[in-house]
């Protein structure tokens, strides 16, 4: 994983965590042999190399002293250290967003701020990207009934926070599928709604936004209704991650052959959708018919 990719700590934690595993690997080493060299246990070796955290200044010269790493492979090493660290300064390094979004659902900002392409899925949802915040403040009622009222107004800002990376100087590209029934409830209200579908039209015009609809008519495909996200990365060594919500909670992944399966079920519903111009076109019908 090469330097200039690193846009966000999670990034350059795993990209020196590659490093420093090949390294050892390179040296003839265990794990079991860096963690006695640093005097820790075997999981705090396999916390660093998992990307999970980066090494202390004394932890990292020692071991690329062990790994006879070289001038450059050190220097190289350190200022993806110093750009991550850097990072700590992004919107959701707030405590407030810090106190109330936890685990792989806090990840997946640094996940999603780093990608190059995101494919979305957003089942019976407007794609979180693409909704307004008074359709977002109609879902987080309900869905987060139970939460504080501080909990639902911090989600919802982080959600429209998260929609810069679509109007930043480099934007992300963004191809969504959603089913009929994310379009056609009336969330909020027809007032809600039709101002929300002509965000979504507005949206679109974008050169690199793309929503297809995946119809009633479709069949089986209209109610697969499990939302996941799949996103690309700059450069050939970074690999996808998927995220998918389940009921126990967020999921970050990257495994190859769960990154490939959800690619295939994508893949799968795109066939069934309508294109770009068709579901503008649908979209627009039913803006009319809410007015």
């Amino acid at each position: 994983m090469s330097v200039s990719i690193n846009t966000n700590a999670i990034m350059a934690m795993q990209a020196v965590g590659e490093d420093l595993a090949q390294l050892r690997i390179s040296a003839g080493l265990r794990q079991e042999d860096a963690a006695e060299r640093l005097n820790v246990t075997r999981y705090t070796i396999s916390k660093i190399e998992r990307g999970k955290a980066f090494p202390t200044e004394k932890q990292l010269n020692t071991l690329l002293r062990v790994y006879e790493a070289t001038a450059e492979k050190h220097a190289a090493i350190r200022a993806i250290i110093d750009q991550g660290r850097s990072f700590g300064r992004a919107w959701w390094e707030q405590p407030r967003f810090r106190s109330h979004i936890h685990g792989d659902s806090y990840r997946y900002f640094y996940i999603e701020d780093a990608a190059e392409q995101i494919f979305v899925h957003s089942g019976t949802y407007v794609p979180g990207l693409l909704q307004t915040r008074e359709y977002t403040e109609a879902i987080v009622s309900f869905g987060q009934a139970d939460e504080s009222a501080e909990h639902r107004e911090v989600f919802t800002e982080a959600r429209m926070r998260r929609q810069d990376i679509l109007t930043r100087r480099n934007p992300v590209a963004l191809d969504a599928l959603c089913l009929e029934a994310a379009v056609r409830a009336v969330v909020g209200g027809p007032d809600v709604m039709r101002r929300q579908l002509g965000h979504l039209l507005d949206s679109t015009k974008r050169p690199h936004v793309t929503l297809r609809v995946v119809p009633h008519s479709a069949g089986a495909p209209s109610i697969s209704g499990a939302p996941f996200s799949i996103f690309d990365f700059p450069g050939d060594t970074n690999r996808a991650v998927v995220f998918q919500e389940r009921t126990t909670g967020e999921i970050l992944n990257e495994e190859t052959a769960d990154v490939r399966r959800a690619r295939r079920k994508f893949a799968n519903l795109a066939r069934h959708a309508l294109s770009p111009e068709e579901t503008a076109r649908y979209i627009g019908e039913i803006e009319k018919e809410l007015s």
